[in-house]
């Protein structure tokens, strides 16, 4: 928000009596929400300073460049414009300050520049199938369901990011840099399916995904890994849909979850997927510079194997009991965009 006022010195009194009485910040931050908690600090350590009276001190610093109708424009832009450029904001103030001035004073607005989220684009009739979707299975006991979907796995893709103390700038200086590799021209398609306590095992699936494979995949883990009761889910990938397929499923008596249109956040097993292709490099770390043969190709698919079956049970335990949060967070957004 734009700069507040400045505190009356009853206020400041009121805050440092509270200071001397045992309070601390945080506790004195709860009677005084709308004050921010380091203006309170500054406020006590400040005291003795202000003397009894807790008057204003006389600044020794240049005078603002900006009036408070201008600091205004500025805040009532961000906020009615997210991507207005650096730019513009200054153009909109004649330039009277400077990009750094600017950027301290967004800094104290607590307002800054966020790289936008890349997400599926939804239409309203999209968002409002998962709205639907949301409501219709927020009941229910999610232990039952059993997740399933396919997943590329591509030599060199998956891993995770490496963490350094040394600034940006630093980092490049002493080449303490994480090396950028092709990605390998060596990949495997798998297929896997989990639950609150059990999973299958990571299945490789040879040349095209088509109904066909699907067919002979559910024919032979279905009947053995759905219990009684349980909900099976799959997305609507046309393999997934095609008539021999659902006619398996009815055959089976298999409880088909509704799955509504472009929503992989909905489905933990795409956690699974990440860890599992940063568990291959961890296990395996000389796949990374490893050339694309058939060799390649085998050692891939092992790793990724013992990967799979290398995520601890809790995990998967995590997951499913994330689901209520899920559901909420997209009933909360009408069917649209979750942080998931």
């Amino acid at each position: 928000m734009p700069r507040g006022k400045e505190l009356t010195p009853s206020l400041r009194s009121r805050i440092c009596e509270l200071k001397k009485q045992g309070y601390s910040y945080s506790q004195i931050h709860k009677h005084f929400p709308y004050i921010p908690l380091g203006t309170i600090k500054t406020t006590c350590r400040r005291e003795a300073q202000r003397g009894a009276e807790n008057t204003t001190l006389p600044r020794s610093c240049a005078p603002r460049k900006l009036t408070e109708e201008q600091r205004d424009q500025i805040y009532d832009t961000v906020i009615n414009d997210p991507h207005v450029t650096t730019r513009d904001l200054l153009d909109s103030v004649d330039n009277v300050i400077k990009k750094r001035s600017l950027r301290y004073l967004l800094r104290e607005m607590n307002k800054r520049k966020w790289i936008q989220k890349k997400r599926v684009a939804l239409t309203p009739l999209q968002a409002r199938k998962r709205l639907d979707w949301a409501i219709r299975y927020q009941g229910i006991d999610w232990r039952r369901v059993k997740w399933s979907d396919e997943c590329m796995v591509r030599r060199g893709q998956g891993m995770r990011p490496i963490w350094t103390f040394l600034s940006p700038r630093e980092a490049l200086r002493v080449q303490d840099v994480q090396e950028a590799r092709r990605l390998g021209a060596v990949r495997q398609m798998f297929w896997a399916a989990f639950g609150h306590r059990s999973r299958t095992p990571l299945v490789p699936l040879v040349g095209n995904v088509n109904a066909i494979g699907i067919y002979e995949l559910y024919s032979f883990i279905l009947p053995w890994f759905l219990q009684s009761g349980d909900i099976f889910m799959h997305d609507n990938a046309s393999v997934h849909t095609a008539r021999i397929v659902k006619a398996l499923l009815e055959e089976l008596g298999v409880d088909l979850m509704t799955w509504p249109p472009y929503s992989p956040d909905l489905n933990p097993i795409e956690n699974l997927w990440a860890l599992m292709k940063a568990e291959i490099y961890r296990l395996h770390p000389e796949l990374t510079h490893a050339e694309d043969t058939v060799a390649t190709q085998h050692a891939l698919v092992l790793a990724a194997m013992e990967a799979w079956d290398n995520i601890e049970d809790r995990v998967l335990k995590n997951l499913c009991e994330t689901m209520p949060n899920r559901v909420t967070a997209v009933i909360t957004a009408e069917g649209w965009y979750t942080k998931y």
